[in-house]
This record gives C-alpha cells, structure tokens and sequence, in this order.
C-alpha cells in the first residue's frame, strides 16, 4: 500500500485531505517526498505537520514577487551577491527567488536556514518523530496519534505528555528534511547551501551582502527584547553595505515590509512596501 501511495499520485491527493492519515503516510512516503510534485499533496501533508516552536511547514507558492523584484534592484548593484533566506519554513520561497535572480542573470552565493526544518525519526511499535533539538513533535502507533496541539481530540495531547517523558534515542533511523522538493533538489546538486542557523544564538561576522528575514520577526510571535538580539545576531551576518529585507504577510497576502542598509554598523532606512515593517521601530531604536 505505501508503495503505491508513493507512486500513485491522484490517491495522495485523496489521502491528504484526511488529518490521521497525514500524520501516518507523510513519515511512510518522506524518502520518496522529493519525487512528489503534486502541490495539493505537498500543501496537505505539511501544513499539519507541527512543529517544536508549534508552527507548520506551509507550502505555498508565489508569495513575494513584489519583494524578489525590489531586492533585484538592491542585488544586481552588489559586486559578489552573498544571499541568506533566513527561518525558509518550506523553502519553496527560497527556490522561487534563486529562480528569479538566476532568470536576471545573478550569480550568488545563497544560503537558506530553518532551525525547525529538520526531523528524527526512530521506527517501532510506536514510531516518533523528533526536532533537531531532541523535542518530541509527534509520534504515533496503530491509529493513535500524540501531537502537542489539539488537532484531533484531547486524547493526541495527552499521549504526547507522556511519550516526551521518554529517554530521547540514541539513533535514529532516519532524518528528513521537512522542505519543499523544489529547495531539496537545489541543495542537492549545491546550488543554495542550507545552514544550521539559530536566529536568536548563532553569530556570524560580516558574510552576507543580502538578508531576507520574512514572517519571523513578528510582534505577535516574540517579545521585542527577543527581536532585538535576533536584529543583532543578523547585523553582525551582514557585510558593510548590506542589505536587508525584514517584514511579514498579513492574512490577505498583502506584504508589508522594509529594506534597510547597514552602514557604520547601523541600520538605515532604504524603502518601505505598503505599511513597512511591524519592528520598524526597533530596528531604527536598535
């Protein structure tokens, strides 16, 4: 049967639509994901499919065409282009704009980061799904579910309080990326890097001539003290002169964002798209 789901993609389709078989097929066919090019398959499964800091990998396309054109404008000008997609989530974003600057004939070095995009997974009689942080994200055995967020009934979050009591394993048997084919396919052949980036803890010094930091650094998700260290951690990443891309889709698909430029270790003001960033005042207070 999973083999003919993984090759049978109208039944995918059908089965996606379906939340407990979600859960059950998406580790079952994951080695097989990036051969799946069905958008409806790869909405479905992964937008459930939540994750440590409780968010899911939502796969949509064409999210920012009006912010891939401006950044061409502020790209084209810089000598060696040094790209970093920062927390991706799915990643089809990051393949679509390394699409875009190609098709404008922009060479780049393009790094994409989320901390939340990798999974471990250890099979058995009750088979369970780690972050890379050891957090148990899910498990399940026969037609029980535990997830911590009431998706199904009480009962999923109840089974996950007492599986995360669990000794974490030592192995796994496998892992899984939980991206976009399109962004798996381009890591493959090493045409975007995907890095280990913690925006609140890893530092780098002076790497990137081009940051993208969308639909992470919002008010409703963090308190401004954590945006703010999260602000320096990616100002240390930026070369002089670099620019960056900050902001967040509202509910009507609407971006509002800001392009900013560091200069003399500062970040300066370059452009707002429709009401600007959220954090404009922190990031002009930072």
């Amino acid at each position: 049967m999973i083999k003919f789901a993984s090759k049978n993609i109208r039944f995918l389709e059908r089965i996606s639509k379906i939340p407990v078989l979600k859960y059950f097929f998406v580790l079952k066919i994951s080695e097989n994901f990036p051969q799946i090019n069905s958008e409806p398959v790869l909405e479905k499964f992964y937008t459930d499919i939540y994750v440590s800091n409780r968010t899911s990998k939502r796969t949509v396309k064409n999210r920012f065409p009006d912010l891939n054109e401006i950044s061409f404008e502020y790209i084209k000008k810089q000598k060696n282009p040094v790209i970093h997609d920062v927390a991706v989530s799915s990643g089809i974003s990051s393949s679509e704009f390394f699409d875009f600057l190609k098709s404008k004939n922009i060479n780049s070095d393009f790094y994409a980061s989320d901390k939340y995009a990798e999974i471990r997974v250890k099979k058995g009689f009750i088979t369970k799904a780690y972050s890379s942080e050891n957090k148990l994200i899910f498990a399940y055995f026969a037609c029980f579910f535990a997830v911590d967020k009431n998706i199904f009934f009480p009962l999923t979050v109840l089974l996950h309080k007492i599986l995360k009591k669990i000794k974490v394993p030592e192995k796994f048997d496998y892992k899984l990326l939980l991206l976009h084919p399109e962004l798996s396919q381009k890591i493959n052949k090493n045409e975007i890097e995907f890095i280990n980036y913690d925006i609140f803890n890893t530092e780098i010094n002076d790497k990137f001539t081009f940051v993208r930091v969308m639909n992470i650094l919002n008010l409703g998700y963090f308190d401004e003290q954590k945006i703010k260290t999260a602000l320096k951690n990616i100002k240390k990443s930026m070369k002089e002169n670099a620019v960056l891309l900050v902001g967040r889709t509202n509910s009507d698909g609407i971006n509002n964002a800001g392009f900013y430029k560091k200069e003399n270790g500062q970040f300066v003001h370059l452009k707002d798209v429709n009401k600007g960033s959220e954090i404009k005042e922190l990031i002009k207070n930072l």
